[in-house]
């Protein structure tokens, strides 16, 4: 049995749509924040002020000259290598959003598992004021929580105060529970039957793993050799996941004939190019499943992600579509997708251990 020392975060983490949230405050006196919990980045940032290119956002800007804590990031910082001389970080991402701006330090308060506030002083990150893309508009969105392998990111920041582990578990976008926490160190119970895979020791920071093969409607696809030698990435920030091109249109063309037997109607307008979309019937409720095998590792039973149908097909309207797409060889497993899975990540052990669980429990 651990004893909790006194500075174990417990952040809340929340759905927000298909986008997994999390809350922090910066500055003296604390000024709320709320970021895309994305385990596929390095950096934190939030947008401040003055600035050049911000999205709109519902909460103020963070404002550096009204935190009494705030200082730029210096040469003779630990951390400054990973930059230029100017100090300022340049964060490009997938689908063609950048943010750039000033690299920074200030307190950060999250809440703890006693439930009052605890502090990380000097926390590394980006005050952005130079935000291009499509990013989303008058939502508590203000940046983005960079949790990878990084040095730079929350979990490489805490260092041995986290003994290098975290988890969560997101609950069904639909669950009245919207809210549950990310935990840290101590704080993480590894309960037994967990399955599990190893990280790929790859150059990046990122979560990858080896994914073996594919399912659809408990049958395993039959796909070409090497098609998943791209390996997987565990990513957070993605709201739904991309598989190997080859692989999506073979899943394509099992659930097309699938549902041609309920005679549902597939939309084939050029906005859904890429997406498999059916308009709804009435009464229809046969969603087909879907599992990713990945590589199992060391004594684990297994290392198998079981989608059901309310994880893999997302409803607007009377229109339903598949939150999966192709991308060219490599695979993502996107948030959408880890819905009331526990994922513990062990950065000592370098694997991933998950489960199924009910999420809802784990509220603040």
């Amino acid at each position: 049995h651990y004893t909790y020392p006194n500075y174990i975060i417990r952040p809340h983490i929340s759905r927000y749509g298909y986008k997994v949230l999390i809350d922090a405050s910066i500055g003296t006196p604390p000024s709320k924040k709320t970021f895309i919990f994305d385990t596929a980045s390095p950096i934190t940032w939030t947008q401040c002020t003055p600035c050049t290119k911000c999205f709109p956002q519902t909460l103020p800007l963070f404002d550096p000259k009204k935190s009494t804590t705030y200082k730029k990031m210096t040469k003779n910082h630990n951390l400054s290598d990973f930059f230029d001389d100017s100090m300022e970080y340049e964060a490009r991402y997938v689908f063609g959003h950048y943010s750039s701006g000033i690299m920074s330090l200030d307190t950060f308060t999250f809440p703890s598992h006693t439930g009052s506030p605890e502090i990380l002083r000097n926390f590394v990150f980006g005050c952005a004021n130079n935000n291009v893309g499509d990013w989303p508009e008058n939502t508590p969105i203000t940046g983005i929580m960079g949790m990878n392998r990084s040095p730079l990111s929350l979990i490489g920041q805490m260092g041995s105060r986290a003994i290098r582990r975290f988890s969560y578990c997101l609950p069904k976008i639909n669950s009245p529970v919207k809210r549950t926490v990310l935990r840290f160190g101590p704080d993480v119970k590894i309960r037994t039957g967990l399955q599990c895979t190893k990280f790929l020791k790859i150059k990046t920071n990122m979560y990858d793993v080896a994914l073996e093969g594919v399912s659809v409607l408990g049958r395993r696809l039959k796909v070409p050799k090497g098609t998943f030698s791209g390996g997987c990435q565990l990513d957070t920030g993605a709201s739904g996941s991309r598989i190997d091109s080859r692989a999506y249109k073979m899943i394509i063309d099992v659930l097309s004939q699938y549902f041609d037997k309920f005679k549902l109607k597939r939309l084939t307008d050029p906005i859904y190019e890429g997406q498999l979309c059916y308009n709804k019937k009435p009464g229809f409720n046969s969603y087909p499943n879907m599992t990713w095998h990945f590589k199992a590792s060391g004594l684990c039973r297994g290392a198998n992600v079981q989608i059901g149908g309310d994880s893999l097909f997302g409803h607007e309207g009377n229109i339903f579509c598949m939150t999966m797409y192709g991308l060219p060889n490599r695979s993502i497993l996107g948030a959408f997708q880890m819905q009331n899975y526990r994922f513990v990540y062990d950065l000592v052990g370098g694997q991933v251990l998950f489960g199924s669980e009910d999420c809802s429990k784990d509220k603040p």
